[in-house]
């Protein structure tokens, strides 16, 4: 594991029980911010334990160097829950809802023996924030939700019907009507953007919110390149240009990938037969169809594409930026969105080419982080009118020198940094 360096030990601070069913060695993108909060909290005064689920629970992907990357002070409580196999007969499969009742003893139990001042949840899972309401009431425990993505988004509604997940129906009637329950007592809400909690905060005004995006971990990429891993997608070293997209591809991001294709496919026109799309873990699940090669051949380009919809693991996938030529970044028409993968992108120290809206956090982080400049779309979305300034700002990348990591400009987005404003809103709350 990797050590922290601890400026307040945690043992001798406030104690914030983390409820996280995904958690290393998971790889889902769910499981990296807890982890890194987990990491980071005990230098500002705040002790966590995380109750988590054990590893053969899992049906994601699951990579035992995951687990390398927590912290070594973290206290890691790790439950049973009801088997995917049986779930499933029952209709549902997600982890925060299999591991629901354990998750709920084990904090109770927790309470019963230690001083608990705090639970934390992050979502997704999203049902799980219903067990901060229910510390609330029945422990006398306040409690923080933090939103990676909102839970109830109209985002599916606006895509055809035969392109929506099969229970997304049910989803959305479930997430109306759980959530309000889950936030209506929170202490806090705190979010990757402030767009994340926007519709969270109408269910309870007044309530206080922060926003956190994802940290910069430059200690992951520190491990990584002490323990390289085999690029299983392609040969970095055949002399081709590599554009690597890796993450969850959703139809809101259609209209910016068809963009970034056509006008790949005007380089291509004009002498620039080196070119190769990657596009890694565009699903959530696995045996999923793919997304991005109907849309690449539209394009005319799908010989130069490959798409691997399965997710790969967490270090794999950061191998595979260590090993690209160029980053891909595609934005939806929802401002809130901010992708995630910002900060992996800036500390693999490669060209980003990001198409994203401009009032997303995105481009100015790009911006402080790596100074890369993000090609900016408005509230009309991306379009084809778009794709010569698209081909321009590509044509300058590939030949613009490999950016480097200004540790200066870097620390206020460090994921230690972000933890220190989340520590901020565990003591407001206890205050």
């Amino acid at each position: 594991m990797i050590p922290t360096t601890i400026e307040t030990p945690g043992r001798g601070g406030k104690t914030v029980v983390m409820l996280a069913s995904d958690f290393p060695p998971s790889s889902l993108p769910s499981s990296i911010r807890p982890r890194l909060f987990a990491s980071h909290l005990a230098r500002f005064g705040w002790n966590p334990i995380v109750v988590t689920v054990r590893p053969e629970l899992y049906e994601c992907p699951v990579d035992p160097d995951n687990e390398r990357l927590v912290a070594a002070e973290v206290e890691v409580i790790r439950t049973g829950a009801l088997p995917a196999a049986v779930a499933r007969r029952f209709g549902f499969g997600d982890i925060g809802i299999r591991s629901l009742g354990r998750h709920w003893r084990a904090l109770r139990d927790l309470a019963a023996r230690r001083q608990i001042d705090l639970v934390f949840i992050s979502v997704p899972p999203c049902v799980p924030m219903l067990l901060g309401r229910l510390a609330l009431w029945r422990l006398g425990i306040p409690y923080v939700l933090d939103y990676q993505d909102p839970w109830v988004t109209d985002a599916w509604w606006k895509v055809p019907a035969a392109e929506r997940p099969p229970k997304w129906p049910l989803a959305w009637a479930m997430a109306r009507l759980l959530e309000p329950w889950g936030v209506g007592r929170a202490a806090a809400l705190t979010g990757v953007s402030m767009g994340a909690t926007d519709y969270a905060a109408t269910l309870q005004p007044g309530v206080l919110r922060a926003e956190i995006p994802f940290g910069a971990e430059p200690a992951e990429f520190a491990f990584l390149r002490a323990n390289p891993r085999k690029n299983g997608i392609f040969n970095p070293a055949d002399g081709n240009i590599h554009l690597v997209y890796t993450g969850v591809v959703i139809p809101g991001m259609y209209p910016a990938l068809r963009v970034i294709l056509q006008a790949v496919r005007a380089l291509v026109e004009e002498g620039e037969t080196l070119l190769r799309l990657h596009f890694v873990g565009t699903s959530y699940g696995s045996g999923h169809a793919p997304k991005v090669l109907p849309l690449a051949a539209e394009a005319g380009v799908v010989a130069i594409v490959t798409e691997t919809p399965d997710r790969v693991p967490y270090l794999d996938s950061l191998q595979l930026l260590l090993d690209s030529s160029v980053l891909l970044i595609a934005g939806t028409d929802e401002p809130h969105y901010t992708p995630s993968k910002v900060f992996p992108y800036a500390l693999a120290e490669k060209p980003i080419l990001a198409l994203v809206h401009q009032a997303s956090t995105a481009s100015a982080l790009l911006r402080a982080t790596s100074g890369c400049e993000a090609v900016t779309f408005g509230a009309e979305g991306a379009s084809p009118a778009m794709v010569p300034a698209v081909v321009a700002h590509l044509r300058m990348l590939l030949r613009a020198p490999v950016p480097a990591v200004d540790s200066a400009k870097l620390a206020p987005f460090t994921a230690a940094a972000m933890t220190g404003r989340l520590a901020d809103v565990f003591n407001a709350v206890v205050q």
